[in-house]
């Protein structure tokens, strides 16, 4: 960076900008690019993928990987993060669960939530901890 740069306090954060494209990007156009840079630089690739993976992204997974996923999951908070997803999504999740888990999910999916949307995305952030965790212990795989 040149020294005038410097002086007047611009500074240009490649990576901040590439993370904000991946977001925006369709899925498989992010694929295709992570999958490119992993061979050119895998350090990159998996700071960037691990940078633009969201809440929403865990329906990106497959059935086995989201599987092993929502079964690490409490069942109470699992229902509060799904009160919040469309309901494809939250038929999806149930049904990779044993039907204890999904019917102690379902009830806490029940009742009003509707003051409780912090809590919900709370649920949320604490599942993708989860998901990030097996994906960096290579359990599962995004993108």
């Amino acid at each position: 960076m040149s020294q005038n740069n410097q002086e007047k306090g611009i500074f240009i954060n490649g990576k901040k900008q590439v993370i904000e494209l991946l977001q925006r990007m369709d899925t498989a156009d992010k694929i295709t690019l992570l999958k490119n840079l992993r061979n050119r630089n895998p350090s990159l690739a998996k700071e960037l993928t691990e940078s633009c993976i969201s809440f929403e992204s865990i329906w990106d997974l497959n059935d086995e990987c989201l599987k092993t996923v929502v079964t690490q999951v409490n069942p109470a908070i699992l229902g509060l993060a799904l009160s919040l997803v469309h309901v494809k999504n939250q038929r999806r999740a149930l049904g990779l669960t044993n039907r204890a888990i999904a019917l102690k999910a379902f009830e806490i999916m029940q009742n009003d939530l509707t003051g409780n949307r912090s809590e919900c995305l709370r649920a949320q952030q604490k599942i993708l901890e989860i998901a990030l965790g097996l994906h960096r212990k290579r359990v599962i795989q995004f993108y």
